[in-house]
C-alpha cells in the first residue's frame, strides 16, 4: 500500500536558536555598556506544561491535493506533552510522555487501546516526528495518534486528516 521513506529532520530548534541569536544581537544597541547586574538567584525549575495536550499534523494540511510524482512528507507536532523514544523496558509506562503513530486509511483508536504494530499503523518508537511516503492516485485518510511506552492510546491525543493524491498536478 505504501513505502516508508526517510525520516525528516527537525529544524525547529536550530531555527529558534538562530532567531534568538539574531534578536539578542539586534537588541545589543550601540551605547555605553550597562553596569554588570547582580548575579541571579538559582535558575527556576523548568515549568510544567500548561493547557490541554494536543497532537496535530504540521504537514500535510487537511483537505489538500498532492502530486503522486513526489513523496508526501509528514511532520507531526505536539503541545503540552513530551515525545520520547520508547525505553528498552516499556513495561512501566512513563506519565506525560509518548511517541507518534501514523495510521493510513484509518481513524483514531479509542483511548486505552494498544496500537497494532502492523499495517495500517507506522510506529515512531525512536521519538522521530515525521517521514515521507510514496502513494498512488486516490484519497487517503491519515491519523496521527500518541501512544505511551506500551503503545497504548491516550485520551484526546489523535488527529485525522484527508489528502488527495493525483498524477500530473
Amino acid at each position: 500500500m505504501f513505502e516508508e521513506g526517510t525520516t525528516l529532520k527537525r529544524n525547529g530548534v536550530m531555527a529558534l536558536t538562530a532567531l534568538l541569536t539574531v534578536g539578542a544581537m539586534a537588541c545589543g544597541g550601540g551605547g555605553d555598556a550597562e553596569p554588570a547586574a547582580e548575579p541571579a538567584a538559582e535558575p527556576a525549575a523548568a515549568a510544567e506544561p500548561t493547557g490541554t495536550p494536543r497532537v496535530f499534523f504540521v504537514a500535510p494540511r487537511n483537505e489538500t491535493d498532492h502530486p503522486t510524482e513526489l513523496p508526501l512528507g509528514f511532520t507531526f507536532g505536539i503541545e503540552n506533552f513530551e515525545i520520547s523514544p520508547v525505553p528498552e523496558d516499556p513495561s512501566n509506562p512513563r506519565g506525560g510522555m509518548g511517541h507518534y503513530h501514523l495510521g493510513v486509511n484509518t481513524e483514531c483508536l479509542p483511548a486505552g487501546e494498544i496500537i497494532p504494530a502492523a499495517d495500517p499503523w507506522v510506529h515512531f518508537g525512536d521519538g522521530s516526528d515525521g517521514m515521507e511516503m510514496t502513494l498512488e492516485d486516490g484519497e487517503y485518510t491519515f491519523s496521527v495518534q500518541i501512544g505511551d511506552d506500551e503503545h497504548r492510546t491516550i485520551e484526546g491525543l489523535c488527529e485525522t486528516i484527508t489528502v488527495r493524491m493525483e498524477s500530473g498536478i
